[in-house]
């Protein structure tokens, strides 16, 4: 039928209806392309075009059609009756405005007779256009009437969750002693204490507004009441570390930490705090910058992290910080963050990250201050990340992190490194340490099979590097040591399952390792016990130290089930072997049972 008219007196009212901007999306009264004076002003339309003649009359004559602000009209592209209906209406109000203005441009009878007919086919859907812009602006009125802000928005997400471990806690592990001259027996019990189930909750609010358009500021407002581990006001503990065990320094592992655990720095009584604060805007065509007052991240910057449902440590992804996202990322504090376009496939992205900003003085080792240096003399983290998309279904990048941590004297059970993340002997690999320097080598992909699976994969290598320094350690009283350095691998395959069971839901298996230490050199001279706990020889090698040194794999399932547009629950299990890469640490199994409501 659209051909057929096309051809008539009214020729390029059907094709005015196929391209018109004023259907498929609106052009700002003051956008140069809202009217057109000749039809050569559209790029992708040509006098060869079979509807050329039409469009040239339609502008001419009664100067209802309007392109796209790109100078395209898009004529071949599909339109519904109402859209169609939308255009008539258009064409017919410019009409009756020709026709109350003057009557030397007046509509031919032909004209006025395709129009006639058109009328009269539409109706209905005239009718229903009315009755539905009527609504819209009643709508827009109470809108405008009760809006929060004009410029801001308001996202929240609220988490309960059922969380316990249900197997590797309450347990005693026997590991044996390596300091044999200072602590007989020749072994020493280690222990886990029993956990109970956890009724859990995190609560944000971001506001975010737009000055622009194209910005975005971000104030985001966290609670939460259970933290991760070895914060000490809460959290679960198992798998002690069996080699600060020995000296006092019992610590647990990190691993299997869940996304609602994070709560930055908060206490975990449900406090409220500001737990990010950033700004986003365009820098010509091709960049985009991102500035982080507090709770910045790498992820926030980067075009993709490489993952199916990376949301930002949220509560509709995996269970576990870990199946978020490659712990390459895993950095927090405030600075800038920026990633340039060279095309639709190639990116490249540069940030860096200090979460002691504003603390300006300088860092000193434990028990002082080593919480501070200001933007670049305390910790810090600067990345740079080429990310390559040959396809729509596939993407890749390859990434470098370096940072640098204050001195964190003597056996300091303070992990340092992956920010509670892997194991205590990758969070701290040397001891005892002062400076360290930390170069980090990615590479992370992400597979979109099918609207029904994808593969993401991650793989990062640390070499770590520390710098020498005195030790007040008895029984011989100072000593100076060597720097040192050592060796930390992570990695880690998901698959997604995607509308599994139901549009909305999500299935997923994430299979890998928290980050640990494949090498740690001990420093010297206490390779050979000099003036160390009564020359106990320690070897080069802090791993072999580790009783039933293993690969701690990280194991884990999920289901996602869409309850409603805005409530998700979440079962899964999270598995952990050699917790603290040790064979003799029990395997840990957590169930959780999450339910989210996102607003």
């Amino acid at each position: 039928m659209f051909r057929t008219l096309a051809t008539s007196g009214l020729v390029g009212l059907s094709t005015l209806l196929l391209g018109s901007s004023a259907i498929a999306a609106p052009i700002a009264p003051n956008s140069p392309m809202s009217q057109l004076n000749t039809v050569s002003e559209l790029r992708d339309i040509s006098p060869g075009d079979w509807a050329f003649t039409a469009l040239q009359t339609l502008i001419q004559r009664y100067d209802c059609i309007a392109g796209y602000p790109d100078g395209t009209f898009r004529g071949n592209r599909p339109l519904s009756r109402y859209e169609f209906a939308a255009g008539l209406n258009a064409c017919l109000q410019q009409i009756e405005r020709l026709l109350a203005e003057t009557t030397t441009n007046l509509a031919r009878r032909e004209d006025l007779d395709t129009l006639r007919r058109l009328a009269e086919e539409f109706e209905s859907e005239l009718a229903a256009l009315s009755t539905r812009v009527d609504t819209l602006e009643a709508q827009t009125a109470f809108l405008e009437d009760h809006q929060f802000s004009t410029t801001t928005k308001l996202r929240g997400e609220a988490i309960f969750a059922l969380t316990d471990v249900l197997t590797g806690t309450g347990t005693t592990t026997t590991f044996p002693s390596i300091l044999p001259a200072f602590t007989p027996p020749q072994t020493t019990d280690l222990e886990s204490p029993d956990q109970g189930t956890v009724f859990a909750n995190r609560v944000r609010l971001d506001f975010l507004t737009s000055f622009t358009g194209t910005d975005r500021l971000n104030l985001r407002l966290t609670s939460g009441n259970f933290p991760h581990p070895n914060r000490g006001d809460g959290g679960f503990q198992y798998g002690p570390d069996p080699l600060r065990g020995y000296v006092g320094g019992l610590q647990f592992s990190p691993e299997g930490q869940q996304t609602f655990n994070d709560i930055a720095s908060l206490a975990a009584d449900n406090s409220i705090g500001i737990t990010e604060l950033s700004y986003e805007f365009s820098l010509g065509d091709r960049a985009r910058v991102a500035i982080m007052a507090t709770g910045g991240e790498h992820r926030a910057y980067l075009p993709t992290t490489f993952s199916s449902w990376d949301d930002g440590n949220g509560g509709t992804g995996s269970l576990s910080v870990f199946g978020q996202r490659s712990d390459i990322y895993n950095f927090t504090g405030a600075g800038l963050g920026l990633t340039y376009q060279f095309s639709d496939a190639i990116s490249f992205s540069a940030g860096y990250l200090a979460p002691y900003a504003n603390n300006a003085s300088a860092p000193q080792p434990l028990p002082d201050d080593p919480f501070a240096g200001g933007l670049f003399a305390g910790r810090y983290s600067a990345l740079a990340q080429l990310t390559i998309q040959p396809s729509d279904n596939f993407s890749f990048g390859l990434t470098y992190n370096h940072s640098y941590h204050p001195a964190q004297s003597g056996f300091s059970n303070l992990p340092i490194l992956f920010s509670d993340r892997g194991t205590t002997q990758a969070n701290l690999p040397v001891i005892p340490t002062q400076e360290v320097s930390v170069n980090s080598y990615g590479v992370a992909a992400l597979w979109e099979v099918s609207p029904k699976f994808a593969v993401n994969g991650w793989l990062a290598y640390s070499n770590v590097n520390t710098s020498g320094g005195t030790a007040f350690i008895f029984p011989g009283g100072p000593t100076d040591y060597t720097g040192s350095s050592a060796d930390i691998l992570t990695y880690g395959l998901s698959l997604a399952f995607p509308d599994l069971g139901g549009e909305g839901n999500l299935g997923g298996i994430v299979v890998g390792a928290s980050p640990y230490t494949t090498r740690s050199q001990v420093p010297q001279p206490f390779q050979t016990g000099g003036n160390w706990f009564f020359g106990t020889d320690l070897g080069e090698d802090f791993t072999d130290l580790i009783a039933d040194n293993a690969i701690p794999w990280h194991i884990e399932g999920f289901y996602r089930y869409k309850v409603t547009d805005n409530i998700f629950l979440t079962p899964g299990v999270i598995w952990l072997t050699a917790p603290n890469q040790s064979a003799r640490n029990p395997d840990v199994l957590v169930g959780t049972l999450r339910l989210t409501f996102r607003f």
